[in-house]
């Protein structure tokens, strides 16, 4: 089985944007804001929809592109699945700021993080990857 994707990555107020999984082999865990494209969505288009369901942002400004084929062994819960999980993922800028949503498809929140304080088992790989393709924040760009 394979499933296809596209997220993005950021910072707000010097924490990572992330969102806690409802459902799905993730379930509980942290993840990235993205998910599958429609019917002839080009990646830029998946981006910037996903991230407006599931984050409340606009005006995304994607900084690089990065593919990703990560062998999803178990879900969250131990069960095996032995599942490809591929995909794109963009560093962006956005226009505005994370909106506080619940409970929107497979999101139960998003939350703001700090990657240093989190148990790796409690991130999803793309969210480890994003962790290290992104440069720490300084204190006085906010970025």
């Amino acid at each position: 089985m394979s499933h296809y994707g596209i997220y993005g990555a950021w910072w707000q107020d010097g924490a990572l944007v992330t969102i806690r999984k409802s459902r799905g082999p993730y379930l509980g865990m942290l993840d990235l804001p993205g998910g599958s494209p429609e019917a002839a969505e080009t990646p830029i288009e998946t981006l910037e929809r996903e991230l407006l369901e599931e984050c409340g942002v606009t005006g995304i400004n994607v900084g690089s592109w990065h593919r990703f084929d990560f062998l999803v062994e178990f879900t969250s819960a131990g069960a095996p699945l032995n599942e490809h999980h591929r995909g794109l993922l963009a560093l962006v800028e956005v226009a505005t700021p994370v909106t506080s949503i619940r409970d929107v498809e497979d999101v139960a929140a998003v939350e703001l993080i700090d990657p240093n304080n989190h148990e790796l088992s409690e991130l999803t790989p793309a969210l480890r990857l994003a962790i290290s393709l992104l440069a720490r924040p300084t204190p006085s760009t906010g970025r």
